[in-house]
């Protein structure tokens, strides 16, 4: 790197090693925005977990928060506020969704279906489609569920895996 202050010749500036990029340096604003507030949505969850089952809170770190949350997954889903988990989760998926890919609506595999052995496909479609984000089963058309129902859905997908009690 070379350094030129007014009034002085350029001078070589030596570095003890070579320079470290970060992710942030190449993620847009946006990203960096929507990235933290994931972060700070997990690790209130994460909290009210460990807290309410007595255990260590995980390191703030999205990998470790999602592991922790996903081990507690099926003791969240059967908790008063299940609603406000997936609906807090659902927004920051469409906003990161939006910023990964401006140009189209996303599909991706959630499960099986509860009601009959299809395969289950969440499709999120951008906020100005005139259809709205489900979840609709590859077997049979009728088994649908609108991001309003999908809290109810988690609870049923589980319930079929477990044979329907909460832990």
């Amino acid at each position: 790197m070379i350094r030129t202050d007014p009034g002085t010749t350029p001078s070589r500036v030596i570095r003890n090693g070579p320079r470290k990029s970060s992710a942030a340096d190449l993620m847009s604003p946006a990203a960096t925005e929507t990235r933290a507030a994931i972060r700070t949505v997990l690790a209130s969850w994460a909290s009210l977990v460990a807290e309410e089952r007595r255990l260590k809170p995980p390191a703030r770190n999205i990998r470790a928060l999602t592991r922790f949350l996903s081990l507690h997954a099926a003791w969240l889903a059967c908790h008063p506020a299940a609603g406000e988990v997936v609906d807090e989760i659902g927004d920051l998926t469409r906003s990161a969704r939006k910023i990964a890919y401006p140009n189209g609506a996303g599909r991706v595999r959630v499960g099986d279906c509860p009601a009959c052995n299809g395969e289950l496909v969440v499709l999120m479609r951008h906020r100005d489609d005139p259809l709205p984000s489900e979840i609709v089963c590859t077997t049979a058309p009728d088994h649908s569920w609108p991001a309003t129902r999908w809290a109810t859905l988690a609870r049923r997908m589980k319930e079929s895996q477990r044979g329907g009690q909460c832990p």
